[in-house]
């Protein structure tokens, strides 16, 4: 027993003196959430962590000193400063002189009865071994008080990747949260964070269970990019002769619904342009990723520093600067998007094979509704009789939606009464004896309905009946709703392209399709299935000996469609129809297409061809067309070109002369080009030009410079002149467009990066009775500036952008939820028991958290001048001058960090208040929204462990654009913040704190206050060591309401505990003594404001929280908070949790 003491001793002696003489280490590392430190064990309690100067709380997360590991318990995202000790031994690897396996095999003697085994007990990893890698937690909780009904909450999170046998791999995400909303749309990669799935691969095979893609196979006629949940299974294989299978089946549930929408930009607005559904459903969500933007056929990219970004969540699209949005901008979107009316299956094969000269593929789809699995559409059964009678006329599935369903606390409900002589009139009512119905108004436009919105309520919006003038209803709602008929859609495609000779080679394909819109219905079935075949012919001669110096290639293709057949998605060009002049005419009847291709191509020059193209519809349309385009460049020169002209006979006879060219010439440094576009549409009816034709010139010339990839620079100027037919059936100049712009960049240096960009154009309408549109001035900017000093003392990142757009006026309804899990609380503050929209607040303890607010969509908009402006500053003068004397040393002990981020818009052009993203007065009318935040920090001896300061001017603004009028509020303030260190183990802070606060709404007159304010705190912290602290303070403050009469005097006492024990566990806890002297009405909105959620009076507020790893991946956490005034009751809210880490 002595020998183990001594030697015990001895090593511990020896790590003391080793620690105490080895230097401190520092690393600086950017952090998610978990770092390894280091390959050696940290001395234990000798680590600190500091994140931009501060000193990060032990609290904040564990450390693992044996393998010295540090898991924070939050994402942190940041870049932060750790010092620490480190033993001269890794005590978690393993050390022996011999090793065992050695000494006994495995087949001879009892080898484990002779091993020394340390560990009691056995622990089985359940995910298998070290070649599976494994991330996330499964937690089980429960809430529970004296205010609030018991709540239950679980997660589960959890990532693998690896081995889990030979030649076979696994990766997986499962999660059990059910998130409602899509990712941001606003960089060119998403993150996905809704992906759930199970994927076991190899180099042949790969299944995947859960969420996945699956996109367009092999073929032309069928074409598709869908999201499912369930399984798909791919297999690839050598065949028989040499050739190779690849195989696709999936069975699944649709999680989209395709449609494609056609948008014709507006003058002035870069957005938001409202996508809607296939069956003009108002308010959708877009599935994240599976959308596709052109402008004039161009494909865009997603991102704000790319063409577009787009809210999937409100299905609204919105288009950066470097596309300035016209009149005359041609937008196509295709995309798919939740529908949850019925189930729907999806099922899906793909088979093709490829050998030496031939290419052949089969493919089979079908996506189903299940009629009898209803989401979120109920129907009844007469209902569903009715949708059996209506056949493919779905236009008809309108029925009323007024609903007996007695009085329901929390619900807006309506009476029916007789008014006017007109009986069956809905008036909304809180009479419990009268308000029986639940009822849905649908928008059906201008005296269309009988009833008009009436007011916004938390619980959503009131509608109110209107009576008939003269026959004529005055309202623009009804209470009916659009039925969703359950639809069934199958398709079959194959076909083959084989080589028949060196230069020759023929493709052949076959489609079937059916497509039923209402499968509740056996009526107007005939006109369900339908055809489609192509066939096509190539020839490719190569000219001199160099296969790769000429390439003449000639085509010749048949397409043929029958009247019933329905594609899954576009299949061909996103401007056929416009080509063909056919866009939006809804022609019907069988259609053929053929088409002569001939073209040159060159490797070194480029290619041109020439087309001749012949397309009919059926007895309705007959049209001849000849096409070429082509590229070529050669000697400096760069030329690209599309021209066609279209003859087409329907009901009109039409002629369409248009083409787009680009040249320019390179001359060293500088480029020089000219790119037109010019279109002549003309339909005429009996030698008569009618209203539908047109005509347009638009020319630009630029000038590009460029002294390497680093540095560019361009300069523009562009007119468009637009002709419309007048009363004398001539085209007559109407309208006149001059844009100009400049685009400059700077890229591939260390120091700077910059991208800018400057955009004007002026509309001059040359005759408003052939143009109906407003003139209009539009000026887009922007500017993106990284820069940093070569020794890292400045660092500025700055991104400024002016536009124009559009902004919608929000609704919102508040919406009960558990105890515990909400971010509102309801206040009644008149008494009436009614959930009014100015009666809840945010809450400011967990008990009180019961309801959450949801923004509803509306199709109110105002058009808006915009101006984003952000920018970080960070200045640390000890970077440059730490090692310099005098003045310059003093200067090293300050540094500056700044951050200004403005987002505003506004309803007027005036130069003035567009341009400044600070003129943002919260009472002008011109403002229609802002949010902004500017924080700049001062900061003294920041690194310093003994002395520090801090001095802070922060100003937050918000206005929001409402239905119901605007809602905003500031808060300005300046902070003064003290550190000292005066003791070894004492520490002490000081805060002080002046400013204002400002809460304006125009659609109540009880939330409007002005608050002055100041606060002064001291706290005095004792840690005897690493991991015991204890702190007392006290913070001492008033408040006015300069608006009113409302005053508050607090004084605050306090005092708190932190424990923490490596490796097991933390507590803390905290009691504060809050006596609140008010003045003024405490069952208010300015008094909840300045109270803080409690009340006037004596507080005694307390928490405490105790955190234990109950085993190495096992954790515990046990919360109990409470608060009581003294005339009120004590209120007790605890919670529990229990989570396991992988």
């Amino acid at each position: 027993m002595l020998s183990k003491i001594t030697v015990i001793s001895c090593f511990f002696c020896v790590s003391t003196i080793y620690a105490q003489l080895s230097s401190k280490r520092v690393k600086k590392q950017f952090v998610e959430q978990t770092i390894v430190l280091d390959s050696l064990s940290l001395v234990p309690g000798s680590l600190t962590i500091y994140k931009a100067g501060e000193k990060l709380s032990p609290n904040a997360y564990s450390i693992s000193d044996i393998r010295a590991t540090v898991r924070f318990n939050s994402k942190i995202n940041d870049t932060l400063l750790f010092q620490y000790q480190v033993f001269p031994y890794a005590f978690g690897m393993r050390y022996q002189l011999r090793d065992t396996s050695k000494i006994f095999s495995q087949q001879k003697g009892d080898r484990e009865k002779f091993l020394i085994n340390t560990t009691p007990y056995t622990i089985q990893d359940v995910f298998g071994g070290k070649e599976l890698n494994k991330n996330g937690s499964i937690s089980r909780g429960i809430n529970f008080g004296n205010n609030q009904n018991l709540g239950i909450n679980s997660s589960l999170n959890l990532e693998l990747a690896g081995d889990i046998a030979p030649n076979l791999k696994l990766l997986a995400s499962v999660s059990d949260a059910n998130i409602p909303i899509q990712p941001d749309g606003n960089t060119n990669k998403l993150q996905e964070f809704d992906q759930l799935f199970i994927q076991v691969y190899n180099d042949k095979v790969k299944l995947i269970a859960g969420d996945f893609w699956i996109d367009r196979p092999k073929g032309y006629f069928l074409n598709y990019k869908k999201r499912g949940q369930g399984l798909t299974f791919n297999y690839s294989a050598k065949g028989k002769w040499g050739g190779i299978w690849k195989t696709q089946e999936s069975v699944a549930l649709s999680k989209g619904k395709f449609n494609r929408q056609l948008i014709q930009g507006r003058e002035a607005n870069q957005g938001p342009y409202r996508l809607i559904g296939a069956d003009n459903e108002p308010f959708i969500v877009i599935l994240a990723g599976t959308e596709r933007v052109y402008i004039d056929g161009k494909l865009l990219e997603r991102g704000q520093d790319r063409d577009y970004v787009i809210d999937y969540n409100s299905s609204e699209l919105v288009f950066t600067t470097r596309n300035l949005i016209t009149k005359d901008s041609r937008i196509a979107v295709e995309f798919q998007y939740s529908d949850q009316s019925y189930a729907r299956s999806l099922l899906q094969s793909s088979t093709h094979y490829q050998r030496k000269g031939v290419h052949a593929w089969f493919n089979v789809y079908q996506e189903q509704d299940a009629k009898n699995q209803n989401l979120q559409q109920e129907l009844s059964l007469s209902q569903k009789s009715f949708l059996e009678g209506i056949g493919d006329s779905i236009q008809l599935a309108r029925v009323s939606s007024v609903n007996q369903v007695g009085y329901i606390e929390n619900q807006l409900l309506y009476a029916m009464i007789d008014s006017l002589g007109y009986d069956s009139v809905l008036i909304f009512s809180k009479d419990p004896a009268t308000a029986a119905y639940r009822v849905y108004f649908q928008y059906v436009g201008p005296n269309k309905g009988d009833y008009v919105f009436s007011e916004q309520l938390a619980l959503g919006k009131t509608y109110k009946w209107v009576a008939p003038v003269g026959g004529i209803p005055q309202g623009d709602y009804t209470p009916s709703r659009q039925l969703i008929t359950p639809r069934k859609r199958q398709f079959l495609s194959s076909g083959a392209n084989v080589k028949l000779n060196k230069n020759n080679s023929i493709e052949t394909e076959f489609a079937l399709s059916q497509f039923d819109i209402n499968t509740f219905s056996t009526l107007d079935n005939a006109d369900d299935i339908g055809q489609a075949g192509k066939l096509a012919w190539e020839n490719v001669q190569h000219w001199k000996r160099d296969s790769s110096s000429f390439r003449w290639r000639n085509t010749l293709d048949a397409e043929w469609l029958s009247t019933s057949f329905a594609p899954i998605e576009q299949f061909r060009t996103v401007e056929f129809d416009r080509d063909w002049n056919v866009r939006g005419r809804n022609y019907r009847g069988n259609q053929y297409l053929a088409q002569y291709k001939s073209s040159v191509e060159s490797a070194k020059n480029g290619k041109m061809s020439v087309v001749g193209q012949y397309y009919q519809v059926g007895e309705q349309f007959d049209g001849k067309r000849l096409f070429s385009e082509g590229n070529w460049r050669q000697k400096g020169w760069n030329a690209t070109w599309d021209a066609s002209y279209l003859q087409s006979k329907s009901t009109e006879e039409n002629g369409f002369i248009r083409h787009r060219a680009a040249l320019s010439k390179n001359l060293g440094k500088f480029t020089l080009g000219f790119i037109d576009d010019q279109e002549l549409n003309t339909f005429s009816s009996q030698q008569q030009l009618s209203s539908r034709s047109y005509a347009f010139y638009d020319y630009q010339f630029y000038v590009s410079a460029g002294d390497s990839a680093m540095q560019q620079l361009k300069i523009f100027y562009r007119e468009r002149y637009d002709w419309r037919p007048d009363s004398s059936a001539n085209l007559k100049n109407a309208a006149k467009a001059i844009s100009s712009g400049l685009e400059y960049k700077i890229k591939g240096l260390k120091q700077v990066q910059v991208s800018s960009l400057i955009g004007w154009r002026r509309l001059e309408i040359l005759d408003s009775t052939l143009l109906q549109q407003d003139p209009e001035n539009t000026a887009i900017g922007r500017l993106d500036l990284q820069y940093k000093t070569k020794k890292g003392d400045i660092t500025l990142n700055t991104f400024y952008e002016i536009g124009a757009g559009l902004e919608q006026r929000r609704d919102f309804v508040y919406i009960k939820v558990n105890d515990g899990q909400g971010v509102y609380t309801w206040i009644d503050y008149d008494g009436d028991g009614i959930e009014d929209l100015n009666e809840f607040e945010v809450a400011q303890f967990i008990d009180q958290a019961s309801y959450i607010r949801v923004f509803t969509p509306s199709s109110d908009y105002t058009k808006t001048y915009n101006n984003e402006f952000n920018t970080g500053f960070f200045w640390r003068p000890e970077r440059r001058w730490n090692n310099k004397d005098g003045i310059y040393k003093a200067l090293s002990l300050f540094s500056d960090q700044a951050r200004f981020r403005v987002n505003k818009k506004v309803g007027s052009s005036d130069w003035e208040s567009l341009l400044n993203p600070f003129d943002a007065a919260l009472n002008s009318l011109d403002l229609i929204t802002t949010n902004s935040s500017i924080r700049n920090s001062l900061f003294f001896n920041r690194t310093s462990a003994i002395f520090s300061g801090e001095y802070v001017i922060s100003l937050n603004q918000t206005k929001t654009l409402l239905a119901s009028g605007y809602d905003a509020k500031s808060t300005q303030s300046q902070e003064l913040n003290l550190r000292w260190n005066f003791l070894r183990k004492f520490t002490s802070e000081c805060k002080g704190s002046i400013g204002n606060k400002i809460s304006a709404v125009d659609y109540t007159q009880n939330r409007n206050y002005t608050l002055n304010f100041w606060n002064a705190q001291a706290e005095v912290a004792f840690q005897p060591s690493t991991n015991l602290r204890y702190g007392v303070s006290f913070r001492r403050g008033e408040k006015q309401n300069i608006q009113g009469t409302e005053t508050l005097k607090l004084q605050e006492f306090s005092g708190n505990i932190k424990w923490n024990q490596t490796q097991k566990g933390s507590l803390q806890g905290e009691v504060k003594y809050v006596n609140m002297n008010f003045a003024g009405n405490a069952n208010s909105a300015v008094g909840f404001d300045m109270l803080e959620a409690l009340q006037p009076g004596n507080n005694v507020v307390w928490n405490l929280s105790y955190q234990r790893f109950v085993s190495k991946n096992l954790q515990l956490t046990i919360q109990y908070l409470g608060r009581r005034n003294e005339n009120t009751r004590t209120i007790h809210t605890g919670g529990m949790e229990l989570r396991a880490f992988f």
